[in-house]
């Protein structure tokens, strides 16, 4: 039986004319009538009394008008629930980002998006991408695996190469540091500091490390690491800043983290910046997409986004 054979006997029921229910249906009368006399064989029953003018439904045909309309009502309800969705996951934008900006960062940042109108609850979070390194982020970019690259930026890292302006394009959302953190001693000081490197009762700084596929680890490999003496000895090796942060906090050794992520605990005094400016990283918090991405609600989305961005001096 096909669907549209419902629709058909629910048309020749509402006008009892087979004339007038193949006009509504948009085909020829003898194909409306083969189509009717068809769902009658599948029925095993006549339906249609074709002895009494207008046509009238036998008992059975009676019956099964009922269901019939039920079922038609029900298809197209379920049709157009199918197709809201369909239009729902085309607009829906996936954003890959590290775990530290996934609890830094971004929930202040969707709150704005909310307050512009821009599009927050299009956002759907790749939460699988929060334990990806280093490379796998430009690379699931530009695969199509995300449209929305959610990422720090320093000029030592690898993304300018690996998401070049011919093929991708950002905006820059705000700014960060990383900063050399330790756990506090009991006096609220750092209990492993830069400035006065032989404070543990070893002789060495321990150092928590990031691995060395990892972006963040692209930076301090260039712009701090080349300053470390013997004293700072590496204890651990981290692919996420947000497990670094927990070893640190429970004193096991001292290690860059950004700002953000433990601005509560510098404020609370749960945690100390344990060394000077010179020790201190500055980060872009950018957001990447690539440029012939196929989905046109990204290029309204972005053009909107850029819009809102206040340029900085």
């Amino acid at each position: 039986m096909e669907l549209r054979w419902l629709d058909d006997f629910c048309a020749l029921a509402r006008t009892r004319h087979f004339s007038r229910a193949a006009d509504e249906r948009h085909v020829s009368q003898p194909t409306f009538s083969r189509r009717i006399k068809l769902l009658e064989e599948e029925m095993g029953v006549l339906l249609i009394d074709r002895n009494s003018l207008p046509l009238q439904l036998t008992p059975a045909g009676e019956v099964f008008l009922v269901s019939c309309e039920d079922i038609s009502a029900r298809l197209r309800q379920t049709k157009s629930q199918c197709q809201a969705l369909d239009q729902q996951q085309q607009e829906q934008l996936t954003l890959a980002t590290s775990q530290a900006l996934l609890l830094s960062f971004l929930p202040a940042w969707r709150q704005q998006l909310e307050n512009s109108n821009i599009g927050n609850d299009q956002l759907d979070v790749n939460l699988s991408a929060c334990n990806w390194l280093g490379s796998e982020y430009s690379q699931a970019l530009m695969q199509g695996q995300c449209d929305l690259l959610l990422s720090y930026w320093h000029p030592a890292m690898q993304l300018d190469v690996e998401l070049n302006e011919q093929e991708a394009m950002y905006l820059t959302l705000g700014h960060d540091q990383l900063l050399p953190i330790s756990a506090c001693d009991k006096q609220g000081s750092p209990a492993f500091n830069l400035s006065k490197p032989k404070t543990s009762s070893r002789g060495h700084i321990p150092y928590i490390a990031y691995h060395d596929q990892t972006l963040l680890a692209q930076v301090i490999t260039t712009q701090v690491q080349p300053w470390f003496d013997g004293n700072l000895v590496m204890v651990n090796e981290n692919s996420q800043a947000v497990n670094s942060k927990a070893l640190i906090q429970e004193g096991f050794g001292l290690g860059w983290l950004p700002k953000s992520l433990v601005q509560s605990e510098l404020d609370q005094g749960l945690l100390q910046v344990a060394g000077d400016n010179s020790w201190h990283i500055g980060l872009q918090i950018r957001l990447y997409r690539r440029r012939h991405n196929a989905n046109s609600h990204l290029d309204r989305w972005w053009q909107a986004l850029q819009a809102s961005i206040t340029p900085q001096g």
